[in-house]
């Protein structure tokens, strides 16, 4: 572990941890919370138990403080960026001996909100040996046309693969939600391994979200990647 470090404690207390690297964001010191990740990479914990336990509570906190007026909007984007650079520190950093699995998925986000969670699941997904690929926020890209080009691309990358193959869509806006689960529902008859769509939203919105007809819905991050484990054993059993 980096000498330079604050203590870390063992057993790990991860509460404390996380308010540690709390802290150091919050107080601009960047250098040592990039420490706290880096160590932890190097403990015995999961690569997935440090996104969710450490760096997604942190962007939930950081948001509901701008929400209550704590931190400025550049504050929150200054903060949001520099833990979002250690979430994809956590990818870069895995070995790869984590086979990878006959299972595809490409995650879109339709609302700056909805942004970091989609980041997220995107590297989670590959840390469970996915191919995992992250379009972005289209939030603002949707035009008369958008709908042929994201259907483009989906076709490229997923049609006639062998095994799984997921859209996650993630957004908080209505109005993308359905603008993207129709334009991938009008793919399921292209896409010859049974495309599945979910979607990601906020409590406001999934009750409308579950009639989408997708596959399945949640609020939940972590219900999201259970359900994508399962879905997959479902198929290879």
């Amino acid at each position: 572990m980096d000498k330079d470090s604050p203590p870390i404690e063992f057993p790990l207390n991860i509460h404390n941890l996380q308010q540690k690297f709390l802290e150091c964001l919050i107080q601009g010191n960047e250098s040592q919370a990039i420490i706290i990740i880096s160590n932890l990479l190097f403990s015995t914990i999961s690569k997935e138990r440090i996104l969710f336990d450490i760096i997604l509570p942190t962007l939930n906190i950081l948001n509901d403080m701008y929400d209550r007026g704590k931190i400025s909007e550049s504050e929150k984007i200054l903060i949001s960026t520099a833990a979002i650079d250690l979430v994809l520190m956590t990818k870069f950093v895995s070995t790869f001996d984590t086979p990878k699995l006959n299972a595809y998925s490409i995650v879109v986000s339709g609302s700056e909100e909805a942004n970091y969670f989609a980041r997220i699941a995107s590297v989670i997904l590959y840390l469970m040996g996915w191919h995992s690929l992250y379009l972005g926020n289209v939030e603002n890209k949707i035009d008369p046309f958008f709908d042929i080009d994201i259907q483009r691309l989906v076709t490229k990358k997923l049609r006639s693969m062998n095994g799984m193959s997921v859209v996650m869509i993630f957004s908080f806006n209505a109005n993308t939600l359905k603008f993207l689960s129709n334009t991938i529902k009008a793919l399921r008859k292209k896409v010859e391994n049974d495309l599945k769509i979910t979607i990601f939203t906020n409590n406001d919105l999934l009750q409308e979200s579950q009639g989408m007809d997708v596959d399945y819905c949640t609020t939940d991050l972590k219900a999201l990647m259970d359900w994508a484990k399962q879905e997959y054993r479902s198929i290879s059993s």
